[in-house]
């Protein structure tokens, strides 16, 4: 490669359209799950209302319950957690922390209690559930509320960071009442229950294994944890665990994949001038590393050592991964793929090519980054669990670049390419595949891959064995970066209310891949703008925002409305069931329409508009995160992230008022939960 400019700003205005939205060559190919010539069709249910309550809102004729909330014991002899008191009751201390459901729960995923492949498709009675923790409200976990100073006690500090990572427990299920309840383990270390926290062992596997940012960063965790817990029981084990948990995958081996995504949030610098500081800034990547992350004191409260950039300055190069766990083997340290590189990874969505190689699809959830895949060297064993679980360690990662007249291809990353194009300011050479990984956004950059939308679930259709459809949606959240103010093809604008200006890309929008051949393994695809987020009233559709703006907030493009029915904004993830249809969370509809984040279900197939169906919204200041359905399709799961932590009008609870601005789920102190929906009468959801 000789040039690395990416030229899609500049086809942005050699297609903006009279009516003021990105144009897309009129023939773009048809793609969807399944050919359908018919109109789309929309859910069975009644929509629900736009809302701001303080509960989930669920249709007519449905019922829901809470499954597990933030700070529930998940082995015998562990009291309940009191919730009595007013101002932040979970005064954990890291160990207690350890053995209860963490915060912020983000990605779900069911398993069946004896792994089988396929895997099951009907009823069961038991099963494991793995979820993850993305994140903390300082101001709701730890005391120092009602208007007192937070306390950063170090005890309070390490129980912040160890509400994060991983929960792993086993669930029962009554196929005659719908029920589903946790299963405690008999006590920690005993059977499958447990939980993954940043100081957990792990290993890291592929071509950045030995990294010297990862060895050098990994030897000064293993000094300060082991002088608190004691040195890694394995060899090559590093006790860096994993944080910041957003969306993942599993896969048909029967394994958990969990995505570690704003990493960069956890770390702090005590000390600007400390020398050893100094001396990573002044080696060749470390500043371009910094900067594109932003991890230079995001976290001002302090923590553990290993967080402080001051001590250990390559200790962000730790986190960023895909990390696989085994659910029914807990002797197996959760080990972080390196072949499938490093950045705000918000999912990794497996599938199987036609030659049986495993095929991982992520997205880095950043204004202006990429959609990545990756494709294993190896392939798939149904009958070999095990030597399934080394199949991501090799492979080649590639990146989409997608062209304005509806085709694209892949890109391979590797260092020979990359360092072919010439290098920017600040930029420095690969050293070789492994640094590649570790850097993979800057490489993905200089090859010309096309940034996006803030890409977050990037899924893909499969039949009950994984075989991928070969069709991919991305679920684009958003854009408010000057930088991305121009959009590209692939990112849509509308046209500002105001002025010959664009807006910034509020509501997000979805993109549709189709492989080549309906091949997950090839390497070029065409692609279209399946749906535009927003408000399908009109090719204008004004509204206020939150941060007071009149904008357009129209879901229409190229003079034709997209979807039709309910208005939603910012997609984030997405599921399907068995009839074709899509489910949605959303993270932010707040902040354009008056109605707090939930479910949104439109058909996958047929021809026009998608007609969209608001299934479900959570209490107020929360996200809806990690859709999942019951393999019976009776049960629909999902997460209520962050409750509490923002009020109607968009502000951030800061322990300055009385109390938070949610009492869900319990009529107390607000609770982060995983509820489940079923419909009154036990049939299918969605109808």
């Amino acid at each position: 490669m000789t040039a690395r400019t990416n030229q899609f700003a500049d086809l942005a205005c050699a297609h903006l359209s009279r009516r003021g939205f990105l144009t897309v060559t009129a023939s773009l190919p048809a793609a969807s799950l399944l050919p359908s010539e018919a109109a789309a069709v929309p859910a069975g249910f009644t929509s629900v209302p736009e809302n701001r309550q303080d509960t989930v809102v669920v249709p007519e004729g449905y019922v829901w319950a809470p499954l597990i909330s933030w700070g529930d014991p998940l082995f015998e002899g562990m009291a309940p957690l009191d919730t009595s008191r007013r101002g932040a009751p979970f005064q954990f201390t890291r160990e207690e922390q350890e053995g209860r459901f963490g915060t912020h729960n983000d990605m779900l995923a069911l398993f069946p209690a004896n792994w089988a492949y396929p895997w099951p498709q009907g009823r069961v009675r038991r099963a494991i559930m793995c979820i993850n923790h993305e994140a903390v409200s300082p101001f709701l976990a730890a005391p120092g509320s009602n208007g007192q100073a937070l306390d950063t006690d170090p005890v309070a500090l390490e129980a912040l960071y160890a509400c994060m990572g991983v929960s792993v427990f086993d669930v029962s299920h009554d196929p005659a009442t719908g029920a589903w309840a946790v299963v405690k383990g008999p006590a920690k270390g005993v059977g499958r229950n447990r939980r993954i926290t940043p100081f957990n062992e792990i290993v890291f596997d592929g071509p950045a294994a030995n990294h010297p940012w990862i060895t050098r960063a990994g030897a000064i965790v293993n000094e300060i944890e082991g002088a608190r817990s004691g040195p890694p029981k394995r060899a090559a084990a590093i006790k860096a665990g994993t944080f910041q948990n957003c969306a993942g995958g599993f896969t048909p081996w029967g394994t958990y994949l969990t995505a570690e995504e704003n990493f960069n949030n956890q770390f702090f610098t005590s000390d600007k001038d400390s020398p050893v500081l100094a001396s990573a800034k002044a080696e060749p990547g470390f500043g371009f590393d910094q900067t594109i992350f932003r991890y230079d004191n995001i976290w001002r409260m302090g923590g553990p050592g290993q967080f402080d950039l001051s001590r250990n300055p390559h200790g962000p190069a730790l986190y960023g991964w895909i990390v696989e766990i085994d659910p029914y083997d807990p002797d197996w340290l959760p080990t972080k793929h390196t072949a499938l590189g490093r950045k705000c990874n918000e999912c990794a969505t497996t599938v199987l090519a036609r030659s049986n190689q495993a095929v991982i699809y992520t997205g880095d959830d950043s204004n202006n980054q990429f959609v990545y895949k990756f494709i294993s060297h190896g392939r798939f064993d149904p009958t070999n669990r095990v030597a399934n679980r080394s199949l991501l360690s090799q492979g080649t990662l590639y990146a989409a670049r997608f062209e304005a007249d509806g085709t694209g291809y892949w890109i391979a990353l590797t260092a020979e390419a990359a360092n072919q194009v010439p290098l920017a300011p600040g930029e420095a050479p690969f050293a070789d595949d492994g640094d590649v990984m570790v850097r993979c956004r800057e490489a993905a950059a200089r090859l010309g891959a096309t940034r996006m939308d803030r890409p977050e679930d990037v899924e893909s259709p499969t039949d009950g064995s994984f075989r991928g459809t070969g069709t991919v949606f991305v679920m684009c959240t958003g854009n408010l970066s000057d930088s991305g103010r121009p959009g590209n093809a692939a990112n849509p604008r509308r046209k500002a209310l105001e002025g010959d200006g664009l807006e910034r890309n509020f509501q997000g929008h979805i993109v549709r891949i189709d492989e080549a051949g309906r091949d997950p393994a090839a390497l070029r695809f065409t692609w279209d703008i399946f749906a535009v987020a927003g408000d399908p009233a009109g090719e204008v559709a004004p509204v206020v925002n939150q941060e007071g703006r009149r904008v357009n907030a129209s879901s229409w493009l190229q003079g034709k409305p997209t979807t039709t029915g309910d208005r939603f904004a910012m997609p984030d993830n997405i599921t399907f069931d068995h009839r074709n249809f899509g489910w949605i969370t959303t993270d932010g509809t707040q902040d354009t329409f008056p109605c707090n984040d939930g479910v949104y279900v439109l058909p996958m197939v047929g021809k026009g508009p998608r007609p969209v169906k608001r299934f479900l919204t959570v209490p107020v200041g929360a996200e809806c995160t990690g859709p999942l359905l019951a393999w019976d399709q009776r049960t629909f799961f999902c997460g209520v992230q962050h409750v509490g932590a923002e009020s109607p009008s968009g502000q951030f609870y800061r322990g300055e008022a009385e109390g938070p601005y949610s009492s869900f789920p319990h009529g107390g102190w607000p609770r982060d939960t995983v509820v489940y929906v079923r419909r009154k009468d036990g049939g299918v959801v969605g109808t």
